[in-house]
Parts: C-alpha cells; structure tokens; sequence
C-alpha cells in the first residue's frame, strides 16, 4: 500500500522499522563474528555500571559507618533504607543514562559491529578512504553531532515534561526517532555523511525510524536485561539504512534528494 506520492503507507514503514530488530536477533544467533562482537560492548557497559554501582554502595555504607557508631540496633535499619534507596536512584540513572554512556564509551566497538553486518548483507564495507583531513573533520563532525543530538534530546525531555500526558507522549516518539537515528549513525558515519545529511534522511524515514526506536527504547527501560537492546539496534540500524539507501538509490521511495 502507497501514498499519492508512490511511497509506502506510514503503517508499512512502521512496522518495516520494527521488523528489523528482530531480523537484527537473527542475524546475531547466526553468525559467530557479530555474535562475540555484540557480546563486547554489551560486557564492557555492564561491567562499568556494575563497578558504579559498587562504588556507590560502599561510599554509602562508608557514610553509614561515620554517622551511625557501629553496634547500634537502627544502624541496620537505615543501612537497609540506604540501601534501597540507593538501588533505586541507581536504576533511575541507569534507565536514562545507559544508552548515551554505552554510545560513547563502546561507539568503536558499535563501529565495528555496524561494519560486520554491513559487510555480511551487503558482501563489502562502504567507507571513504582514510586521510588525516578526513580524520580531522570526523572529528569536528563528531563533536558537533554530539552536542546537536544532545541538544535535541534535552528539547525533547522539557517538551515531555510541560503539557502532560499530550507532549509526554510526542516527546517519547521523538526519543524513540533520535534513539534509531544514533543506531543509524554508523553507517552514516563510515559514508562520512554531514549532519545536515543524516537529519535529512531520519526526517524522510521518520516511520521506520519510529517503529526501530520504540521496541529498543521500551527495552532499555529493563535494568540490566535492558542492556543487550542497544547491540541489536545496531545491527537493526545497519539492517534498516541498507534497505533505506538502497530504496532511496533506486528511485523505489521517491526521488533521491541531492545534498548540500
């Protein structure tokens, strides 16, 4: 089914989007390669939050131990109290700060996951030629996207908090499109795509964005078990741009739009 225009119905889209994440669980059981490398990050994210999370508790029970004198019947009490609010906060922090943190800490470990699916599906890796001038422009490129994106994300949380539940629920769609879109960055990024480029082709494929974004961001919001979503939307991600680029090259969703 089609618009007017000869593009998919917004339906369609949507769940092709969705789709691929579970194409993406597919193809990681599959093949031992993206196996191990999605097994990586997702080790190397835990193991930091879990390290915090240890750090914080015995900070917490250092304090414990200044405040109350060791012996006392309520020390155990509030330690508990401490405790579960402690465990609690770190949840909290955890649900809203894992995926950024994961992006930032493990991104060349996504890269190269990104780069193993791209070249399974596809039989070859699209990259522009290593160059110092082009290193040095990833780099502002890199600096630039990430305080773009990190703009829009808090634009979209204040949004989400005025006007509830109306701008609650548009804000999460947005999150959901921005969460897809960072999944789609690193095939963007091995094409050295500029910012305009990449903010152009998420709001042409809003859709699919939408329907990838939503089943990771809803998984993500589970502690730990929340923390193996972020490689399947990579390997969504690269699913889902392959089949956008190639529709886009071949004319299949409209006219191909030249960059500037």
């Amino acid at each position: 089914m089609a618009d007017g225009k000869g593009n998919p119905f917004f339906l369609t889209r949507f769940f092709n989007g969705a789709a691929c994440s579970f194409r993406a669980v597919g193809i990681i059981v599959r093949s031992r390669r993206i196996f191990f490398l999605s097994l990586t990050p997702f080790l190397l994210c835990l193991l930091i939050y879990v390290a915090f999370f240890a750090a914080v508790m015995l900070l917490a029970d250092n304090v414990a131990d200044l405040i109350i004198e060791p012996g006392q019947w309520w020390r155990t009490v509030i330690r508990t109290v401490l405790i579960i609010a402690v465990l609690f906060a770190f949840i909290v922090l955890a649900v809203f700060t894992y995926a950024p943190v994961c992006f930032a800490v493990a991104g060349p470990f996504y890269d190269l996951l990104s780069g193993a699916v791209e070249k399974k599906l596809a039989g070859r890796v699209e990259e522009e030629p290593f160059s110092i001038k082009n290193t040095i422009v990833d780099v502002g490129r890199s600096v630039v996207h990430a305080v773009v994106m990190l703009a829009m994300g808090l634009c979209v949380l204040i949004l989400g908090l005025l006007l509830v539940p109306v701008t609650t629920v548009l804000a999460l769609m947005a999150s959901a499109v921005l969460l897809a879109l960072e999944c789609l960055d690193y095939p963007m990024g091995r094409r050295r795509w500029t910012l305009r480029q990449r903010l152009r082709f998420g709001r042409r494929h809003a859709w699919e964005l939408l329907g990838l974004g939503l089943p990771l961001m809803a998984g993500l919001m589970v502690p730990l078990v929340g923390a193996v979503f972020l490689p399947v939307g990579v390997v969504g991600g690269t699913v889902l741009f392959l089949q956008l680029a190639e529709r886009v090259r071949t004319g299949a969703d409209g006219p191909p739009q030249k960059a500037h």
